[in-house]
């Protein structure tokens, strides 16, 4: 009997180790930021994006002077269009307004990995 213990043990401990392990393989689901921001462009075209994905580099299409963050993730702008460069953080529910010669290129919502 104390064989069997053992045994019944071992088996759950293998099936709750694969169940782990197949727990931590499925890819997690992409997630969006409630709510919107908004840029504008230096010649002044206003752009909106309506429930934008959290944790992806996504382009301001023809930069960006201001830029106001009505979503729920904090926001982190980018010179570049690829999200390498040097950032600046908007925080939920601030505005961004450039600095003179300044534009951002693409922005970042809750990471900046």
């Amino acid at each position: 009997m104390s064989r069997y213990t053992q045994c019944a043990r071992g088996g759950i401990a293998v099936a709750f180790a694969t169940a782990l392990t197949a727990v931590l393989l499925v890819a997690p689901a992409a997630q969006a930021a409630s709510g919107s921001y908004t840029y504008v462009t230096p010649a002044g075209q206003a752009f909106q994006m309506v429930e934008p994905p959290s944790d992806t580099c996504l382009e301001l299409t023809g930069g960006a002077v201001r830029f106001s963050n009505d979503t729920t993730d904090t926001a982190f702008l980018y010179d570049t269009t690829d999200c390498s460069g040097g950032w600046d953080l908007v925080g939920v529910g601030a505005t961004w307004d450039a600095p003179t010669g300044v534009q951002a290129y693409a922005v970042r919502l809750g990471s900046t990995q």
